[in-house]
């Protein structure tokens, strides 16, 4: 699971994925262990994301749309897809939304930008990527 410590000191993270897992192991012993993870994404995860992931996306906009977008221009068009890459603020009484580049990320953010793009691909497009080696 990911997740991350909020101002206050409390943990923020998807309770519904734990207690799901709680609920189909029932009185088994376990090991929660929480690991911080580093403020920004690690080159490994950018070379998968930038290397691998933006390709992978660019070649299905062109077998299923027809479109022939350049790395940036793919780049761009998950930016806009992906909500995990978008801000919204409040500025003079309007929604004002605004895009963060992956290596804004934490690596946390970034993991959770690199599952929703494989299961938008999935979804979408029936490609699979890869998961990264460890």
């Amino acid at each position: 699971m990911v997740g991350r410590i909020g101002e206050r000191g409390e943990i923020q993270c998807s309770w519904d994925m734990l207690q799901d897992f709680c609920s189909s192991h029932k009185g088994k012993p376990v090991i929660l262990r929480l690991e911080i993870q580093p403020s920004e994404p690690s080159e490994r995860t950018q070379n998968y994301f930038f290397g691998y992931c933006i390709p992978e996306a660019q070649n299905a906009f062109m077998t299923e749309y027809g479109e022939h977008l350049t790395k940036e221009q793919t780049y761009n068009k998950i930016r806009e897809l992906c909500p995990l890459f978008q801000k919204q603020e409040r500025e003079n009484g309007k929604w004002r939304t605004t895009y963060v580049e992956f290596e804004d990320l934490d690596q946390a953010e970034a993991n959770d930008a690199i599952e929703w793009l494989c299961r938008f691909l999935a979804e979408e497009f029936s490609v699979i990527l890869d998961m990264p080696r460890r």
